[in-house]
């Protein structure tokens, strides 16, 4: 049995980012990794941009009152070079006419007026001020954005004003999950007794789809070795396999040995951490990898938090990210009998104003998935810590939907 710590070295060491890259239309970017240097074909702004709707002016001639040259709104380009004695009736986003250095914000004025008419100037303006010069933003030739980063807004932004749709980004990995159990049956189904429904399977498909990925559902494997190998060697195809259940070291938990089988070489199995300890991690030689987490609900949602979803962000070249944790007050006493492994327990959290409350929530072990649903993160318990006493400071790791209650 390994730490924590040493399990998250494995993958990390283990997990090579991917190098396969594909191109998207520029609407699907969102949270890519872009994967081509992004050089700008223009300057950006292409022109001086006016910022403010107002005036522009030659600034040194100062307050008074001027004859309107032109009427210049946004996507028009000017025709009259301004001379001192006049001003151009402007709006934001325009060109600034040439003569122009300034733009008088149409407050600072006596109001619109139309072409030929007189304008009046109240205030003095300097030069420059509002409008942003050609090529302030980005120059033509320059390199805006280079390869490796996160796609956000205001990288969309930018790709969609250089004319980069569609853009090339690196390709998400291809994910398979499996559940085992011979008391397994779908959700559709009513269970007979002695059954319970697939919901690890099903879990684990939304925490996937949660990063922005669709992965293949296999289905349910059998407690037998021909049905497991089958299973197993169709998710051996896709980069990651995750398997649900039949990892321990019960008679019938047959995983393990199958996954070797298959080509995969097992680099840890168990991990000092409670729930989610029979957890396993292997790789093949040519990057396809594979997760075995115990069969109860909660443990899969752990496991998932704390080891899966790193290893799917280092594929995908995503920034290392070890989950939302904030610092929480335990509302009542936490008591614990085994403090020899770090441990998880789900609490619901109140803001009061200038703290988080936290609030442990009816948990009755691994296998109460329900208890979830009435959680907003897991309060994270270290190795050797038996008690915490009400009012005490604990760590809380969010789940990413979570909804805080501000109640």
């Amino acid at each position: 049995m390994i730490l924590k710590q040493q399990a998250r070295k494995i993958i990390d060491e283990t997990v090579a980012p991917t190098s396969r890259t594909e191109k998207i239309g520029l609407v699907k970017s969102y949270g890519r990794v872009l994967a081509e240097d992004v050089i700008s074909d223009i300057d950006i702004p292409p022109f001086n941009r006016v910022t403010m709707d107002g005036y522009a002016v030659v600034s040194s001639d100062g307050p008074g009152e001027y004859k309107v040259a032109e009427d210049v709104p946004a996507g028009k380009l000017p025709e009259v070079s301004l001379k001192s004695g006049e001003v151009t009736k402007i709006m934001t986003g325009a060109p600034l006419p040439a003569g122009a250095d300034a733009v008088i914000q149409v407050e600072k004025t006596g109001g619109f007026v139309d072409v030929g008419q007189i304008a009046q100037i109240n205030e003095d303006v300097g030069a420059g001020k509002n409008f942003c010069p050609k090529g302030e933003d980005i120059r033509k030739g320059d390199l805006a954005l280079e390869p490796g980063i996160v796609i956000r807004p205001p990288e969309v932004a930018v790709l969609a004003s250089l004319g980069y749709d569609p853009v090339a980004v690196y390709k998400l990995p291809t994910i398979a999950i499996v559940a085992t159990g011979d008391e397994l049956v779908e959700p559709a189904e009513k269970p007979e007794r002695g059954q319970i429904r697939n919901s690890n399977g099903f879990s684990t498909f939304s925490q996937v789809m949660a990063m922005g990925i669709e992965p293949v559902a296999l289905g349910i494997a059998r407690d037998n070795d021909k049905s497991l190998r089958e299973k197993i060697e169709e998710g051996s195809k896709y980069d990651f396999l995750f398997i649900s259940g039949g990892i321990s070291a019960g008679d019938r938990d047959f995983v393990p040995k199958i996954v070797k089988e298959t080509g995969y070489e097992l680099l840890f199995h168990k991990v000092k951490i409670k729930p989610g300890k029979p957890v396993m991690f292997g790789a093949t030689k040519d990057y396809h990898y594979v997760f075995g987490v115990p069969g109860n609900p909660v443990s899969s949602m752990v496991i998932f938090e704390l080891f899966i979803k790193p290893a799917i962000r280092r594929f995908s070249r995503l920034p290392a990210y070890d989950g939302m944790m904030a610092r929480a007050t335990l509302k009542s006493e936490f008591i614990r009998k085994n403090d020899s492994r770090d441990e998880y327990v789900p609490v619901a959290l109140k803001w009061d104003g200038s703290q988080f409350i936290a609030s442990q929530v009816a948990y009755h072990g691994s296998g109460h998935f329900a208890a979830m649903t009435r959680a907003d993160g897991l309060m994270y318990i270290p190795a050797g810590v038996k008690e915490i006493p009400a009012g005490g400071s604990i760590e809380v790791r969010f789940f990413d939907e979570t909804q805080v209650s501000m109640r």
